[in-house]
């Protein structure tokens, strides 16, 4: 007997009975149908895996194979999650482009982080480096310890 045959005759049977019943009907159990076409039960779980691919059929682990809603009749898929990323308008886009703009004239900008070169104590802390590379202590190595 050839496995596409069977196949094609659980699933011919399978299209009948779910051309005749009303979404959520439960279907016959694979050992029915095994015994009914007188094929494998892989043969048969093919013919599943096939209609459950076309959205025929649907199986419920433990419960069996019923005849699936009607595509006309299933709820649309949830995509509220993409309005974020897919919305006209990014969210905090205003507080960026006010970050990333030019500061007024005479005005110090601190949103860089980096203190601006007109505050930083240039004097101070060249004469602290040249006082602490004076120092010996300054070029010998530091402890083993840390």
């Amino acid at each position: 007997m050839d496995d596409g045959n069977a196949v094609a005759r659980v699933i011919q049977d399978l299209r009948g009975l779910v051309a005749a019943a009303d979404p959520g009907t439960r279907l016959p159990s694979v050992r029915e149908l095994t015994a009914r076409h007188q094929a494998s039960p892989v043969t048969v779980a093919e013919a599943v895996r096939q209609l459950v691919a076309q959205g025929l059929i649907e199986t419920r682990p433990g419960k069996g194979t019923f005849v699936a809603a009607m595509p006309n009749e299933r709820r649309a898929p949830d995509l509220s999650w993409q309005t974020v990323a897919l919305g006209a308008r990014r969210s905090g886009e205003d507080e960026m482009q006010a970050l990333l703009a030019l500061p007024r004239p005479g005005a110090i900008p601190l949103s860089g982080g980096y203190l601006d070169a007109d505050l930083q104590p240039a004097a101070a802390l060249g004469a602290a480096l040249a006082r602490a590379a004076r120092q010996p202590a300054a070029w010998q190595r530091g402890p083993a310890e840390g």
